[in-house]
């Protein structure tokens, strides 16, 4: 089963980001000690990234068949 289109645009995370933190506790005790790209632009590369792993997996299972 494919995931349905999810916009992977810069502006789109940014505002999926936004609302996240509202939710959030990002006070600095809180906070993850990580040294990941966390903007829109670094999120939109790992999402693509991943959604062309799984589409690579998806085509070596159907050649398994």
């Amino acid at each position: 089963m494919r995931p349905s289109k999810l916009d992977l645009s810069a502006n789109a995370i940014l505002a999926r980001l936004k609302a996240a933190s509202d939710c959030a506790d990002l006070h600095e005790g809180r906070r993850l000690d990580a040294k990941l790209d966390m903007s829109p632009e670094g999120i939109e590369r790992r999402l693509r990234e991943v959604s062309e792993l799984l589409v690579l997996c998806e085509s070596l299972r159907a050649a398994g068949r």
